[in-house]
């Protein structure tokens, strides 16, 4: 109890708050963390490059699978809360939950799910595309469309704008993620260099965060 009015008083006295999300703040919503099986298919396994390029047939079949489920996820308290406190959010999700939620200041670091990209001329449709077609290609020069998300070996996305909304913060949050991979794990650093408080809620963020922010 102690802790959470620690917290309660940190979030009251913010004015620049930022949030590093991960899988764990959407399980709530009914989404699977990248540890866990997909329908017998571990995530980590299926979102990679060798599966995209070895047997992007079985790569496009699980997408598609997994695209029925989570297009049925809704924000949970969590996402909406963050929304509430108007907390700008550095997501490791491609979910799209933040926005639904209401969140407008939301960096994608891993990419997003409403879009497929083609790698040859960077044109991007929309996710339904691949709905009706095995192996979706591109309309414009017929190159093999690919999810709009970071594969497993891809360098993340807009760390550089991430650092300089964690090293202009005066509170992080990080929520339902272990930051094990660089570079993400290095943003509490910086906000801890800084004297910055860090909030770690990495379970049960549906029920702590509208305490906070509430």
């Amino acid at each position: 109890m102690e802790e959470l009015a620690q917290w309660k008083a940190w979030v009251e006295e913010s004015q620049t708050p930022v949030a590093v999300t991960g899988a764990g703040i959407s399980v709530a919503s009914g989404l699977p963390t990248i540890n866990r099986e997909w329908r017998g298919v571990a995530l980590k396994d299926v979102f990679t490059w060798e599966m995209f390029e070895d047997d992007p047939a079985r790569f496009y079949q699980c997408y598609r699978e997994m695209m029925l489920d989570w297009r049925d996820a809704r924000p949970n308290p969590a996402h909406l809360a963050l929304a509430h406190g108007r907390v700008r959010i550095i997501t490791q999700n491609f979910d799209g939950l933040h926005q639904e939620a209401g969140s407008r200041d939301v960096l994608e670091i891993h990419g997003n799910l409403r879009e497929l990209i083609c790698l040859h001329c960077e044109e991007l449709y929309p996710a339904h595309v691949a709905e009706k077609n095995p192996l979706p290609h591109c309309p414009t020069c017929n190159h093999l469309l690919k999810p709009n998300i970071v594969l497993v070996g891809e360098e993340v996305r807009h760390i550089a704008v991430a650092v300089d909304w964690v090293g202009s913060c005066d509170l992080l949050l990080v929520v339902g993620t272990n930051l094990e991979m660089d570079p993400v794990r290095r943003l509490p650093e910086i906000a801890e260099q800084r004297g910055v408080p860090v909030i770690r809620c990495n379970r049960g963020a549906e029920d702590v965060l509208p305490l906070l922010f509430g």
